[in-house]
Order: C-alpha cells, then structure tokens, then sequence
C-alpha cells in the first residue's frame, strides 16, 4: 500500500507540520513557513542571490520570484546590484525584515516543541539523528549516482 512507504509518511507528516505552522505564522506575520523560511536565509546570509535562496530553500525559481516580491512590497527586504557581480541581483533584509526573522525564527522553535511534543526529547534527537543521516547519505549518493529508472 502507498501509505506504506517512507516518502508518504514523511511528506504526510511535513505537511501536516507546516499546514500548522503555516496557520500561526499567517496570522501574526500574515506569512507562510516558505517565505519566512526566505526571509530568515536573506537575513543570514546578506547580499545572497535569488540562486543561491533557491537552492540553499530547496524552492524552484519561479516560485521564489513570487516569494521574492511579496517579502519585497512588504518592505522585508530589498534588491539591489550584486558588489562583485553588477550582473546579478543582491537581496538584503531591511530592518523591519530583520525584526520580522528573529521574532519568527523564536517562536519556530516554541512551535517546533509543541508540534512534536508526541515525541519525547530521547525520541526527538534520535529522529532528528536519524533524519540528518538519511539526507546525508542521499546528497552523497546524488553526486555519484544516477538516478534509479
């Protein structure tokens, strides 16, 4: 059965986890996990490319371009011409966008502990533990291995 299978479960429990998150997040910054997921990448890395977000996020670029505008009307961050490439495009926080990260990057991780609070703190680092291995093991077999068919 699908439901069955490890990618199910883990994409049925992010989601689940960020449709919560999502509805706290929405409500007092009136912003999803991915944006604010951006914001807080733009915040600690300054001057980073709309590239590098896209791949550091894990967000395809036309989706990005749309997260990209809304933070920027919002006056969250701003773009500007890149200091040692005047080709590329810089993004940088304002100070409202530096208030909006930490404030939301705080109460992520009280989010985090509630969400998880089926877990124990012993179960929680093993997941977490176990998590980081598997991703780990995936990105090093993703450089030197093809794709299964």
């Amino acid at each position: 059965m699908y439901s069955d299978f490890l990618t199910f479960r883990l994409d049925l429990t992010s989601a689940l986890l960020i449709n919560r998150a999502n509805e706290i997040y929405r409500e007092r910054w009136d912003l999803d996990v991915r944006a604010l997921r951006v914001l807080r990448l733009v915040c600690a890395e300054p001057d980073i490319t709309p590239k590098a977000v896209s791949q550091h996020a894990l967000i395809e670029k036309t989706l990005l371009s749309k997260v990209l505008s809304e933070l920027e009307t919002r006056g969250l961050i701003r773009r500007h011409a890149h200091a040692s490439d005047r080709r590329s495009v810089a993004l940088r926080a304002t100070a409202q966008g530096l208030n909006v990260a930490q404030a939301s990057e705080a109460l992520g991780s009280v989010l985090e502990v509630e969400l998880a609070k089926a877990l124990s703190a012993t179960e929680r680092k093993t997941l977490e533990r176990l998590l980081g291995k598997l991703s780990n093991s995936l990105l090093a077999s993703e450089t030197t291995h093809a794709p299964p068919r």
